[in-house]
Formats: structure tokens, C-alpha cells, sequence
């Protein structure tokens, strides 16, 4: 590998272990500075930052200096340890729930409809139409969002936080890009996917506009890959400067095979396919099982790996937990065929497992995988998976130009795209 020659890059999305979602609004300078440093050990060269919407922004034109403070000292802290920081602006699709400000989603018809009971008696109250649960001020609340790729309200406030943010730490040498979304198609589909181009383009633009030169990172999801109207890995591709691909969570269709590497390949290679250009992959992880959860024994073992109910943005998911040996096998073996296979890196999906007394707060309370993505334990201690990133990164592998994996009609995949993963899925997982 010559000097010139770029790295896989190899990351995390972090959160603090004792705090977890609740970082921006209980931020512990010592804490950040500490499992950064730890971070950095491990042999990434990047984290991603969750911009909480709700936190950062309380209202439409109204920011939280608090939340603010502490990015900049976390900034301090990424930088301090050698890490590049990826921020993430209005993230929706966190920690298996929808997460958006009450503000942008509207009066909730239950809450008035009880407010009516209490005033003036008992009346029939009617449930809404179904859709996926939202959490919004620690509560989850029935979705009655708009269309936020043109909800006129929303794109200004939108635009405010990109000018206000982007503007102020733009050029803060950690910051390496912005993130535009995460999930925000599954709280309400965009009424075709030009609808979602052009509002990427547009909040693509309104960074450029703040910060010349900066880079921007858009992330498509297994679930919009399955969408006919959602973003699209060609237009991410055409319109920011990083295409990724998020595997959260690696849940194959059908069900039919468990968690391993070879779904996680399979994402890379659709969504490079379709972009026609490498995929940086996300969200990379597997749950392990952990004391205080299901399985786990009085004498104080974990119990046998396997599949469980659970939720994932509102809708039931059957997920799978292993032990720490397959969650180190898995990201040991998805690293490096993601990095055989031209990805320019592999971002793992958490740093720490969460204390039993975040389990009981949202959106841990019904996200059980959630709970055990780290490298680290609930206790801070290192997961066998920890040794494996080590290993890995240690080898300083470069990122590798090589054919797309997956050769497919993108009209005819665009026809049915549900239908057609499925069969590709098929395809590429029977090699």
C-alpha cells in the first residue's frame, strides 16, 4: 500500500456506555474523552455522532445550546484521540425506534380525545390508523407526521439546523462529513422516489452552502431497498460524496437463514450494484446475550445463543442473539469480505453494551438487540468481538477497487423491488 493509497476505513456509531441515548442531554466530558481514547485503541479512524433531533432541536427555529456545548466538547474529545467524526443531522431510525420531535409530527388524536374524556366524559375513542409507533419526549405516540420530504414546517426547520450547525462547526478539523437522515422513510413513505432525490439534493446543498467543500454522507436501508418510493442508492450516488448502506438490522427476507456475513456482503454488493460505486457499510453488529436478559442462568451464565421475538421501529422482528464468539466471527469474517469485495470501510453498529437500568427507559425498553451490539460489556469490560477489530485494523488493509459483485436490470429491479432482493438474495446467498 503506497502513502497515497486510501485505508478501509473502519468505525463505529458511538454512544456513551452508562448513558446511551440520553448522551447530548446528560453529557460526561471524562467519560467521552475516556471511551474515545478506548475507541481509537481498538484501531478505528472514525465515529459516527448522533445529532439527537429532539435534543439539538426543541423547536422549529429554536436550538439547544446545552446539546451544542456538549458536541463541541466531544468534538474536542474525537479529535484529542486521533478520530474522524462523522455528525449525523435529523437521524430518525435510532436504537430500533422512530425518533422524532413532537413538534414535527403533529397533535397525537389520542391524547385529545382523553383530554375530551376528562373535560367532558367518557367517549368512544377510535384508534388511529396503523403506522409505526413514534417516541418523542420519552413517550412513544402514534405517527402523524407529514410527508417530510416536503412538509413545507419541517424543511425550514430543516434547513435552520444545517445552517446553524453546519455553519458554527463546519470546520472543526475532527468533523470528516455530514449525514443526511437515517430512516426517515419509515415514518411516512415519500410520494415517489424523486420526492426523496430531490429533498437529498436540497439539504445536500444546504450544507455545501454553509460549508464549501464539505463532505456529505447519505445512507440507504435495507428496508428502502425494498421500497419503490424511498432514496435510492443512485441517487445518494449522485448526490452526496459517500454512499452507505445500513445493516440494521441484518435480518434477511424471509427469515430463512440466521445472522451472518453473508447478508451483510449482500447489502454491500446491492447497494453498490444499484449506486454504481463502492458502498460504505453501516450498522454493522450482532447482539449477544447478556445477564439480566432472557437465557441467562443463576449461575451466572449467558445462556444459549438463538432467535427471539422483539421490535425494530415499531414492527415485530424476529432477531437473533449469539454468544461472543460468533459476534467476534461475524465481524471479523464481514470486515474482511467487505474489504475484499471494494467497500471503502465497515462501520460497526455500537460501542458498549447498556446497564440493566437503561433497559427499562426508551427506546431499550422494547429494542432488546439493541442492548448488546457493543465491544464492550455493561460493565466496560472488552467483548471477545473487541479483539477481533483489533486484529483487523491492526492490518491497516487498503481500500481495494474491485468489479460489483451483483450484475442486475436496474429498471427491472426498480419494477419490484421487494421481489426482486428477495431473489437476488436467493442468488447470492446459495454461492
Amino acid at each position: 500500500m503506497t502513502k497515497d493509497t486510501p485505508r478501509f476505513s473502519v468505525g463505529l456509531t458511538y454512544w456513551p456506555r452508562n448513558a446511551g441515548f440520553g448522551w447530548w442531554r446528560a453529557f460526561d466530558r471524562g467519560a467521552a474523552r475516556e471511551e474515545l481514547a478506548h475507541v481509537a485503541s481498538l484501531g478505528c479512524d472514525t465515529v459516527r455522532f448522533c445529532l439527537l433531533w429532539e435534543d439539538f432541536q426543541p423547536g422549529p427555529q429554536r436550538l439547544n445550546s446545552g446539546a451544542l456545548n456538549a458536541l463541541e466538547q466531544a468534538l474536542e474529545a474525537a479529535h484529542a484521540a486521533g478520530l474522524r467524526v462523522v455528525a449525523a443531522l435529523f437521524p430518525l431510525a435510532l436504537g430500533g425506534a422512530l425518533q422524532l420531535p413532537a413538534w414535527a409530527n403533529g397533535a397525537d388524536p389520542l391524547d385529545q380525545l382523553r383530554r375530551m374524556a376528562r373535560l367532558e366524559g367518557p367517549v368512544l375513542v377510535a384508534p388511529p390508523a396503523r403506522g409505526p409507533l413514534l417516541l418523542a419526549e420519552g413517550r412513544y405516540r402514534h405517527n402523524q407526521a407529514n410527508d417530510l420530504f416536503t412538509d413545507a414546517a419541517v424543511l425550514a426547520a430543516q434547513r435552520y439546523l444545517i445552517r446553524e450547525v453546519v455553519g458554527y462547526f463546519g470546520a472543526h478539523p475532527a468533523l470528516a462529513a455530514w449525514q443526511l437522515g437515517e430512516g426517515i422513510e419509515r415514518v411516512r413513505k415519500p410520494a415517489s422516489a424523486a420526492a426523496a432525490h430531490e429533498w437529498l439534493a436540497a439539504m445536500a446543498e444546504a450544507v455545501r452552502e454553509q460549508r464549501p467543500g464539505a463532505r456529505v454522507l447519505g445512507v440507504v436501508s435495507a428496508h428502502a431497498l425494498g421500497m419503490r418510493a424511498a432514496p435510492r442508492p443512485e441517487h445518494i450516488a449522485h448526490t452526496c460524496d459517500w454512499l452507505g448502506v445500513a445493516a440494521d438490522p441484518p435480518q434477511p427476507p424471509g427469515g430463512a437463514r440466521g445472522n451472518h456475513a453473508r447478508f451483510v456482503l449482500f447489502l454491500h454488493a446491492l447497494a453498490a450494484a444499484l449506486g454504481r460505486r463502492p458502498a460504505l457499510v453501516t450498522q454493522l453488529g450482532l447482539p449477544t446475550v447478556a445477564a439480566g436478559q432472557p437465557g441467562w442462568n443463576a449461575a451466572g451464565q449467558g445462556g444459549q445463543p438463538g432467535w427471539i421475538s422483539d421490535s425494530a421501529y415499531g414492527q415485530p422482528l424476529r432477531a437473533y442473539r449469539g454468544d461472543g464468539e460468533q459476534q467476534a466471527m461475524l465481524i471479523e469474517q464481514a470486515l474482511d469480505g467487505l474489504q475484499r469485495a471494494g467497500a471503502p470501510g465497515a462501520w460497526l453498529a455500537a460501542y458498549a453494551d447498556y446497564p440493566p437500568a437503561l433497559w427499562r427507559q426508551p427506546p431499550l425498553d422494547r429494542a432488546i438487540r439493541e442492548r448488546t451490539l457493543g465491544l464492550v460489556d455493561a460493565a466496560g469490560k472488552e467483548k471477545l468481538a473487541a479483539g477481533a477489530l483489533r486484529r483487523f485494523a491492526a492490518q491497516r488493509r487498503p481500500a481495494l477497487e474491485a468489479p460489483a459483485p451483483i450484475e442486475l436490470d436496474h429498471e427491472r429491479y426498480w419494477r419490484d423491488p421487494r421481489r426482486e432482493l428477495a431473489r437476488l438474495w436467493h442468488e447470492f446467498g446459495a454461492e
